[in-house]
């Protein structure tokens, strides 16, 4: 018997530490995979900051929006290729941050990859068509549908891209549209607020939002957030008037009613937010 449990217990060591090992190398992470249209998909890996990878898999072949974390790029191309098997044709970076670009090199072999950098260079060597002079964004023909890459600098970084499937009316927004959290755009709330706006003419009311984290939105959602967001920079704002101090504003809990919105990311939390919108109105 005393033999029986050193063995067991040996074995659930060895159980441990393989779950371990596999859980910090991205191995046997769980998904999710989301379909919109016939060709259409978002897929979200349970790992790290768990990035929303975009997919079109037709008859065209494969185009992913972003690839994640690199260590289970391995395992997105097992999840793309359940949906499609075959090479990866294009890939679009939302932005070049790691948590959206790091699996490149991985899925990327033989791949067209495109971020704000290259818009230039894809037109010249006619992978891109440009819009017309009153219309900002870049095109490309795949599975059936105009693909709009439409550049959003100036918010979340100096390098966004929003991906727009025109006739799945599916719209990507990178860290542009954090579904569950507050927006990751430090002192540049102001310039964040005139990009939602934006939104709101742009795309039709049926529009769904793939977020670079967070689940998907309806337009409707998109305008709550929005409203949340104003909500909590009057609040701020308010406090900011009557003499209130950034550490005394988080001391005092202005925003305790909103403290949901700080536990997906957990970064980016109320005390964040407080401080970005002081930040960005500051001078007002």
């Amino acid at each position: 018997m005393k033999i029986k449990r050193i063995i067991l217990f040996i074995v659930f060591l060895f159980v441990v530490v393989l779950s371990n090992f596999l859980t910090g190398h991205g191995l046997g992470t769980e998904k999710t995979v989301i379909k919109f249209s016939d060709f259409v998909y978002r897929i979200t890996l349970d790992f790290g900051l768990r990035p929303n990878i975009g997919v079109s898999a037709g008859p065209d072949g494969i185009m992913l929006v972003d690839t994640g974390h690199q260590d289970v790029a391995g395992e997105l191309l097992t999840a793309v290729n359940q949906l499609k098997e075959g090479d990866i044709k294009y890939i679009i970076n939302t932005h070049p941050h790691g948590d959206h670009a790091g699996g490149n090199k991985t899925c990327g072999e033989n791949a067209v990859v495109i971020g704000y950098d290259d818009l230039g260079q894809m037109v010249s060597e006619g992978v891109l068509t440009p819009g017309d002079e009153s219309n900002n964004f870049y095109s490309l023909d795949f599975n059936g549908e105009e693909i709009r890459i439409i550049p959003s600098p100036g918010a979340h970084s100096d390098k966004d891209l929003i991906i727009y499937f025109t006739e799945s009316g599916v719209v990507h927004m990178g860290d542009l549209l954090l579904t569950q959290s507050f927006p990751a755009v430090g002192p540049r709330v102001k310039k964040y607020l005139e990009i939602l706006d934006w939104v709101f003419d742009e795309f039709p009311p049926s529009t769904k939002f793939i977020g670079g984290h967070g689940r998907d939105y309806t337009m409707v959602e998109v305008k709550e957030y929005h409203k949340m967001l104003q909500d909590t920079i009057n609040i701020v704002h308010k406090k900011m008037k009557a003499g209130k101090a950034v550490e005394d504003m988080k001391q005092e809990g202005v925003l305790k009613d909103y403290k949901s919105w700080g536990v997906f990311l957990e970064f980016l939390d109320t005390d964040y937010w407080i401080t970005s919108i002081h930040e960005s109105y500051k001078n007002e």
